[in-house]
């Protein structure tokens, strides 16, 4: 079996068994058209993002924006066009339909790709415009800016943690065609085992001695059924661990990286710090706590990055690191 060929298997099976959980998720109690029509916008917006993790994938993305060295800027505005009309169907098919969020829906497309499209191609490095959009990314979903609708029902999983994730992937693998990015599902033993000796050392020397003396987490005092871990672990890995490392490290400190070349140790930091930072809203207490632990595993994270070149085993990391906390550890 050729490396393509492998790739492929992979991502068919992760297609297979996360739409399978995700058809267990939705509650009994809701009407079959909703649970079918959850279920197609599931496959949508996150099909795609899978999809995007081949080489075929990612290759037919730029072919789509780029000919050459031409900038297909039409191609990609009929993507955002796509995009924000799959957005309002699925609304309408799931009873949660409101023009305002149409609106917004389509401004959270428009305002990172203004960005992008007005970049300077031959600046490597991280730029202003960059950052713009990548803040225009991150903060409409952060902050739970976006009201666009919940799959199937509140409290779902947000098309706007969905359609944020893929349009990210548009726009820097495909409209920018930054490289480096390393999203591929293609890992070895040695990645597997990397992101195993990270998560002992984080979780050792650092997680436990700072978590549990300050009372940020305390023992679980009985396991969650094994049907509910299920589900948790997957949405772990796929609507917060891999999104979470496409952005932070598969992109900007991705982009740190470029921009300081001869100082990677200062791009980690900075990309580490930004991280914890993000966390800062959350409602754990202590905070500080949080930023700090959040700080740390983030430069596991982006040295997991960056000694492999896979944004996916900084992914694996993370879910390891936080599917160890939600099943051994209550806040």
């Amino acid at each position: 079996m050729t490396l393509t060929q492998r790739e492929k298997l992979i991502v068919g099976l992760l297609l297979l068994v996360t739409t399978g959980a995700f058809s267990i998720y939705a509650p009994k109690e809701i009407p079959w058209r909703l649970r079918l029509s959850a279920l197609a916008a599931f496959a949508f917006f996150f099909w795609p993002t899978l999809l995007l993790g081949t080489t075929e994938g990612r290759e037919k993305l730029v072919a789509f924006v780029h000919r050459g060295d031409v900038f297909r800027r039409a191609n990609v505005f009929e993507l955002a066009f796509a995009l924000t009309a799959l957005v309002a169907l699925s609304a309408l098919a799931l009873g949660q339909f409101r023009w305002e969020a149409v609106g917004v829906g389509a401004t959270y497309l428009l305002i990172p790709m203004a960005a992008l499209v007005l970049r300077r191609p031959n600046q490597d490095g991280l730029t202003l415009q960059d950052a713009l959009a990548i803040v225009a990314l991150w903060f409409p979903i952060e902050f739970e800016w976006l009201p666009l609708a919940e799959l199937p029902k509140r409290p779902g999983i947000g098309l706007d943690k969905l359609i944020g994730v893929l349009w990210l992937l548009v726009l820097f693998l495909g409209v920018r065609r930054l490289e480096g990015v390393g999203y591929t599902f293609l890992l070895g033993r040695a990645d597997v085992a990397r992101a195993g000796l990270y998560f002992a050392l984080f979780v050792t020397f650092f997680a436990i001695p700072l978590a549990i003396p300050t009372h940020f987490v305390a023992s679980s005092p009985a396991m969650r059924p094994l049907s509910e871990i299920g589900l948790a672990l997957l949405g772990t890995a796929f609507l917060i661990a891999l999104p979470e490392e496409l952005l932070f490290r598969g992109v900007l400190l991705n982009l740190l990286i470029r921009r300081w070349r001869a100082h990677p140790v200062r791009a980690l930091a900075i990309a580490s710090f930004i991280f914890g930072l993000a966390h800062a809203n959350n409602p754990e207490e202590p905070t500080w706590v949080y930023i700090v632990l959040a700080t740390i595993a983030g430069w596991f994270y982006g040295l997991a990055y960056m000694k492999t070149g896979k944004v996916t085993v900084a992914a694996l990391l993370h879910w390891m690191v936080n599917s160890y906390w939600g099943i051994f550890f209550h806040r």
